[in-house]
């Protein structure tokens, strides 16, 4: 009888499952702005950059590629920033204030790529943009890597001059290094997913975790969304990829444990929780006092609070999960 539990019966990798879950959580997390917090973003969106990454595979034709694109990123994004408004604009009724919003100018600048309209959805637009620039690529390691160093020289590049706004078309610059690893990554699947040593494990957690304790303290902020990469490219991609190995060992760990169908639930409902997770964190974030600690336990709950939510979206609309 095979008693490994790292692979579901239908092929799905666990371990990956797990890493999309513990990249979520910190997400969520990190923007409630707690102590530490500058940790977090060492690592958070990049490690879903990576993952991104690592899952891509090409379409066969442009017509795929772009239909793909549509229904499962820019029709939820489309979905979540209006629900994300209407939030903001009832709770501005309800306290009696005055919330403008025009909404032909609303959906001219979301198609722009301006994150003020899509919130934590400028993630998925990028990914858009991400994917069509790979359609357009050869499936060659030379134009990856020749990609790999455009973009950081554009990045670097921003961040001499001063350059600084909030577009989801002008962070490709800094997420699509990290997408660019994963796809690296890919071809090292097989001994990803034989690790099976718990003190080599054990060591690779310390140097993960003491290198993003390092990129943290000597790196400063890493804005993503505004195409930063704090002060320091070469910590920053260090720090990221120390994150990534970090939640990779944890994930290793936790696919070892009979949790799958959870876990596989959250995976799955992906976008529809960094979409919305934000709508309950602003509430949450308006209680004083707040410490570290339960700063953590709330995102715990807001991530596990999405599993009905998930389940009720893949029932009666697929769209908010990317699925037509």
């Amino acid at each position: 009888m095979n008693r490994d539990i790292s692979k579901q019966a239908d092929g799905r990798i666990v371990w990956l499952d797990w890493m999309k879950v513990w990249a979520i959580l910190a997400i969520i997390w990190g923007h409630f702005f707690s102590a530490g917090h500058v940790y977090l973003y060492v690592f958070s969106v990049q490690a879903f950059c990576l993952i991104s990454g690592f899952l891509y595979k090409k379409s066969a034709d442009w017509k795929t590629c772009v239909s793909k694109c549509f229904w499962q990123l820019f029709v939820p994004t489309v979905i979540m920033s209006i629900i994300m408004q209407l939030e903001a604009w009832l709770r501005c009724m309800a306290l009696g204030t005055s919330y403008d919003v025009s909404w032909p100018w609303f959906f001219e600048w979301l198609l722009l790529g301006h994150r003020w309209c899509m919130g934590p959805c400028w993630y998925f637009y990028t990914l858009i943009v991400m994917r069509l620039i790979m359609q357009a690529l050869p499936e060659r390691k030379w134009a990856y890597a020749l990609l790999f160093v455009v973009l950081s020289a554009g990045a670097i590049y921003l961040h001499h001059i001063g350059f600084e706004v909030s577009n989801a078309n002008v962070n490709v610059l800094v997420c699509m290094p990290f997408f660019l690893i994963g796809v690296f990554l890919k071809s090292l699947k097989p001994a990803l997913s034989g690790l099976k040593c718990y003190w080599k494990e054990t060591v690779l957690l310390a140097v993960a975790v003491a290198v993003i304790i390092l990129c943290g303290n000597y790196n400063g902020y890493v804005w993503m969304y505004k195409n930063g990469f704090g002060d320091n490219y070469v910590l920053y991609i260090i720090g990221g990829i120390a994150g990534a190995m970090m939640l990779y060992i944890l994930s290793l760990w936790l696919s070892r444990l009979p949790y799958r169908q959870m876990v596989l639930t959250l995976s799955k409902g992906s976008i529809l929780i960094i979409g919305l997770h934000i709508i309950i964190v602003r509430r949450l974030t308006e209680l004083p006092d707040r410490m570290w600690g339960e700063d953590l336990l709330f995102s715990l709950l807001i991530l596990f609070s999405f599993i009905p939510l998930i389940r009720l979206a893949e029932l009666f609309f697929p769209l908010m999960l990317g699925k037509r």
